[in-house]
């Protein structure tokens, strides 16, 4: 019984590795051609753990079976589709899967918070104008 447990464990452990690696295979390439990655994940449900790392969430769900990354603008808008718009639904299902996709994949991170003395340059006090700074 003992082995039995040990050899569905090690089977799982094997595809979650598999899995994984499969990932970094559409991370690494979209990182190095600057697209975010907002999310990078492994399985399927409800997230176990997950942690940030810069503009990405790397994590674990519920059910090894899977995994994705999520792109911002990973589906182009339809053609004659203005910038940042999507077209009106369809009555036909599969063709919504892809419309609310390809809204999902229009939706915007909030933009990361700057550490305050980054905002500021050097050498301007707090209330006064760069204009009279440097009179």
């Amino acid at each position: 019984m003992v082995l039995y447990v040990v050899g569905v464990l090690a089977v799982v452990v094997g595809v979650a590795v598999s899995i994984a690696l499969h990932e970094v295979g559409h991370l690494l390439p979209a990182k190095r051609f600057g697209v975010r990655v907002t999310q990078y994940m492994v399985g399927f449900g409800p997230t176990v753990w997950s942690r940030r790392r810069g503009e990405t969430e790397y994590g674990v769900k519920a059910v090894p079976l899977g995994g994705y990354i999520r792109m911002i603008g990973m589906f182009p808008p339809r053609r004659g589709t203005p910038a940042g718009m999507v077209s009106a639904g369809s009555s036909n299902p599969i063709a919504s899967l892809v419309e609310s996709a390809r809204a999902e994949s229009l939706e915007e991170p909030a933009p990361r918070r700057r550490a305050p003395h980054l905002l500021q340059p050097q050498g301007v006090a707090e209330g006064s104008s760069s204009c009279s700074a440097a009179r």
